[in-house]
C-alpha cells in the first residue's frame, strides 16, 4: 500500500513530462536549412520552377514570395524542392 503523492511531486512530475514532451518534438521536427529573406528556386512538378524569396517557414514548407505572381501571394514548396540560384 502506497502513500499518495504530495501535490508539489504531481506538479513536478508534470513539469519533467512537459519538458520532456517539448524535447522529443522539437527532436523529431525538420531541420530547415534556410532562413527568411534568402532567395531561393523551388522546382516542384505542380507549382512549377520560381524563384523567390524565403517569406514563410513551417517546417517542412517554405513560402516563396515570387515576382511572377501577385507579390501577396505565396507559394510553398516542400523544402527538399529548393535549391539556392546558380
Amino acid at each position: 500500500m502506497g502513500f499518495p503523492a504530495s501535490s508539489q511531486a504531481q506538479r513536478q512530475r508534470r513539469r519533467v513530462a512537459t519538458l520532456l514532451s517539448e524535447k522529443v518534438t522539437r527532436a523529431k521536427a525538420s531541420r530547415i536549412p534556410f532562413q527568411v529573406g534568402q532567395v531561393l528556386v523551388g522546382d516542384d512538378p505542380f507549382n512549377g520552377r520560381r524563384l523567390g524569396t524565403v517569406a514563410v517557414i513551417e517546417a517542412p514548407y517554405v513560402g516563396l514570395r515570387t515576382a511572377d505572381i501577385a507579390p501577396q501571394d505565396i507559394v510553398f514548396y516542400d523544402y527538399r524542392q529548393l535549391r539556392y540560384p546558380d
